[in-house]
């Protein structure tokens, strides 16, 4: 009892020093477009810097943050992304995105975005009890046939 009470405490005087959640939600949104980007990027250069197996990680880590900030809608359907939208989820993996991009000197400066924009996600889900806004997977007419796609299942 004692635990959850100077718990909700510390959350409620940790969460008075810090700007508002939908600033922090908006420097997050951007640090990690960068952050992806930037490792799709830096990670394909690295690539010709004889960096074989960090570089294709690198890219594929990118991607996968570029997927989750866009919300792709088709993404949605899959448990998976469902998960990871959840800002506890996503700042804790960012963090862990990091580890690679340590390895090589052109992917220090995404490897300290995922720290950022990971720790402020982090903050959001355990500090500010923020919950994500989950995309919407929109369902689409087949003209042709004019009924529903098989996803709907209304």
């Amino acid at each position: 009892m004692l635990n959850s009470v100077g718990g909700s405490v510390a959350t409620k005087v940790g969460a008075s020093f810090l700007p508002e959640s939908s600033l922090l939600k908006t420097i997050a949104k951007y640090a990690a477009w960068a952050t992806g980007a930037l490792l799709v990027l830096l990670g394909g250069i690295s690539i010709f810097d004889s960096h074989w197996i960090i570089g294709p990680i690198c890219i594929a880590l990118g991607g996968v943050m570029l997927v989750i900030e866009f919300a792709v809608p088709f993404a949605a359907q899959f448990q998976l992304f469902l998960t990871v939208f959840e800002y506890k989820i996503r700042g804790i993996m960012y963090v862990c995105f990091c580890v690679p991009a340590f390895f090589t000197v052109f992917t220090i400066a995404p490897g300290l975005g995922c720290i950022f924009s990971g720790g402020i996600y982090v903050i959001l889900g355990f500090v500010k009890n923020e919950k994500a806004e989950l995309p919407q997977y929109n369902k689409q007419r087949d003209v042709e046939n004019g009924h529903m796609n098989s996803s709907d299942n209304n």
